[in-house]
């Protein structure tokens, strides 16, 4: 049996743009057990990259219920799409997600870091000390 310690999935969100047509991005999902919380969201478009970092309980959540009350923002949107609402100091940005990928990536950390489980995996002390220099 392997140790995974780390998961990616690779996915096609869909940009809805001003105008309220839909535009394709790709989007690089990733997660590791050193930072059990955060899953990590890399959008590409052209050669742009922009990298946010989400909570993983937030997506869970927000494929059943809206979820989310700052930066980030998920709510189911009918029986096969969700919506994330990405806000920042400059911009806002929301994206149609297939829940059934999203749901398939969420389960794939679980098998790496169970719910509930993430205390175990992330040592605070480690972590201070970083910061601290």
């Amino acid at each position: 049996m392997k140790n995974v310690t780390s998961v990616g999935a690779e996915s096609v969100f869909a940009f809805i743009a001003p105008s309220g047509r839909p535009m394709p991005v790709d989007v690089e999902l990733g997660y590791r057990a050193d930072d059990p919380h955060a899953v990590t969201m890399t959008f590409r478009m052209g050669r742009q990259e922009t990298v946010w970092l989400v909570s993983r309980d937030l997506l869970a959540d927000g494929l059943i219920t809206t979820a989310g009350a700052g930066d980030v923002k998920l709510r189911p949107h009918n029986s096969t799409t969700a919506v994330l609402e990405l806000q920042s100091d400059v911009s806002h940005a929301v994206f149609h997600v297939r829940s059934s990928e999203l749901q398939q990536f969420l389960n794939s950390t679980y098998d790496v870091v169970a719910p509930g489980q993430e205390t175990d995996h992330f040592d605070f002390d480690v972590e201070l000390r970083k910061l601290l220099g």
